[in-house]
């Protein structure tokens, strides 16, 4: 592939070079993943330590010009492919160290969306045409790696959602400039959007020493004028400018482990660790398994609708990250430990009373009325779907297809094919592939069931009702489904139930979506249900 041959054309290259300043290829391993075997570099890419460091009066002025003074021509400047070998010790007179790591697979056969992915580094030319990349395009790069080490390693724009990020380069933007007036110009003048009117590398070294003997001590404050258009364009607070916890790095998502796994995506445990120190949060993140453009459009309307909600009782969104441009798109939610509701009952069954199981029926029915009042309708509501923060506290999760309500209506036609929970459904979404409030009250009532069956596999909803159907079921489950619940057949009270539950979850099986209950009529009946001491079990 093209970025295999780039991939090696750059392992070619810097095997032939040898410089204190350039990071020493061993050599190369070939096979499914081709590897560059390199030397360590202690303190890692420059624009970490800078974050990690910016508080602890180790990074002064004079340490971070040291450090630029040794830019070399390159083709992917920026401060993540500048390794640190030594800090430096102003008492000692020792400056810093730099290694500058390879360039990687070049601009000029990456896809659009991976250029867009590197805005702001990549000069605007090459976005346009990759195959301009030349020398200009790496000064450039140089001013905008000079802003981000003096910005203590941040990058706003680059945590932009693509669009954002062409709209800069589009109406020709510039990053706020440094107070330090002298620096500032330094980076006007590489990040010219005329490449010819670039300054030569040789002017900038110059400049740049002359920096270096100044007495100026940078600040990076910006003028009201600067405030406002940075945070009018950006949406960050003033003092959090490269902190906003929307956007998420594709590198610093560090892999765990599988949380699951179905038939369009999967949930990974991973850590979100910008200063690569281990320290960082722990979060699910949902990635597409595969990227049809339907598929695509649905995740970002589920993370759309996710973004929307803000509730104590659904799960909640944290950000995305975009990894290959749109296609590698993910979705970045809370991490919760317990896992979802059906693995837990199963696992804590003798330690869950009535009490437990009604808590639970209770929280997720006020998550569901909250969604209701935002016109969203689930249409996937089982306990495989709820997860468990700690033993009394449950969210709603997974929105995958999850639904806004028209203004004009009260329920949704869906009209693409697709598996679905059909055990779950009511009656007029099986018929019709209708969808209201009131099919996700049938679904919750199907939720009450398997609470107090605490999740038990042979007596899952699918486990029922297929024995009710006996040896006459054949592929067209859905119309024998349907038969039965208009012939009044209904799951069965669990042994134990209470009877005040399950007269609750006949109310929720109701045939005529208008004869259920809503979710502002359950609510307290649950909670009285819940704060009475006495519960008569079916016999």
């Amino acid at each position: 592939s093209p970025y295999s041959q780039s991939f090696l054309e750059a392992a070619s290259i810097m095997s032939q070079l040898s410089h204190k300043h350039l990071v020493l290829l061993h050599g190369v391993s070939l096979g499914k993943d081709s590897v560059m075997v390199q030397e360590y570099v202690r303190y890692g890419p420059l624009d970490l330590y800078l974050k990690k460091n910016q508080g602890e009066g180790k990074v002064t002025t004079s340490w971070k010009l040291q450090v630029e003074d040794k830019k070399i021509t390159h083709g992917n400047v920026s401060a993540k492919k500048v390794l640190l070998t030594r800090e430096g010790d102003a008492a000692s007179g020792s400056p810093p160290f730099i290694k500058l790591n390879d360039p990687g697979v070049s601009v000029t056969v990456l896809a659009k969306e991976m250029l867009v992915e590197r805005i702001p580094w990549v000069a605007p030319e090459c976005l346009n045409d990759p195959k301009s990349l030349a020398l200009p395009a790496d000064k450039w790069s140089f001013g905008v790696t000079l802003w981000e080490i003096f910005s203590g390693g941040n990058m706003p724009v680059s945590l932009l959602e693509p669009q954002k990020k062409l709209d800069f380069y589009q109406n020709s933007l510039q990053l706020p400039a440094p107070k330090w007036a002298e620096l500032a110009a330094l980076i006007a003048q590489c990040m010219d959007y005329r490449p010819h009117c670039r300054p030569c590398f040789r002017a900038l070294i110059r400049d740049l020493n002359s920096l270096i003997t100044s007495d100026y001590e940078l600040l990076l404050d910006l003028s009201p004028a600067d405030v406002m258009l940075r945070d009018s364009f950006w949406g960050y607070e003033p003092l959090a400018m490269c902190q906003d916890p929307t956007y998420f790095e594709e590198r610093h998502l560090k892999y765990i482990s599988l949380l699951g796994k179905g038939n369009f995506g999967s949930v990974e445990l991973c850590r979100y660790d910008p200063l690569g120190d281990s320290t960082g949060e722990l979060v699910a993140v949902k990635k597409l398994q595969q990227h049809s453009a339907k598929e695509l459009q649905d995740f970002e309307r589920e993370i759309q609708i996710l973004h929307s909600l803000q509730h104590d009782f659904i799960v909640q969104y944290r950000g995305v990250c975009y990894s290959r441009g749109q296609r590698g798109l993910r979705l970045v939610m809370e991490y919760l430990p317990n896992g979802c509701l059906r693995d837990y009952l199963q696992k804590n069954e003798p330690r869950l009373d009535h009490r437990a199981l009604l808590l639970y029926a209770w929280q997720i029915g006020k998550g569901m009325e909250y969604l209701g009042a935002q016109r969203c309708v689930h249409r996937d509501l089982a306990s495989r779907n709820i997860l468990v923060e700690s033993e009394t506290h449950v969210k709603i999760g997974d929105f995958g297809l999850a639904k806004l309500l028209p203004q004009d209506k009260d329920y949704y036609v869906v009209r693409e094919p697709g598996q679905s929970p059909v055990f779950w459904y009511a009656p007029e979404s099986l018929a019709d592939n209708v969808f209201s409030r009131a099919s996700d009250i049938w679904s919750f009532g199907v939720l009450l069931y398997e609470l107090f069956t605490y999740g038990n596999k042979s007596k899952s909803p699918s486990e029922e009702f297929l024995r009710m159907m006996g040896t006459e079921k054949t592929v067209q489950i859905i119309c024998h489904l349907l038969q039965l619940l208009k012939d009044n057949r209904r799951l069965p009270a669990a042994a134990g139930c209470p009877m005040e539950v399950y007269t609750l979850m006949l109310s929720c099986w109701a045939f005529t979506p208008g004869s259920r209950p809503t979710f502002g009529e359950l609510v307290p009946k649950i909670q009285a249900l819940r704060d009475s001491f006495f519960f008569k079990p079916l016999g």
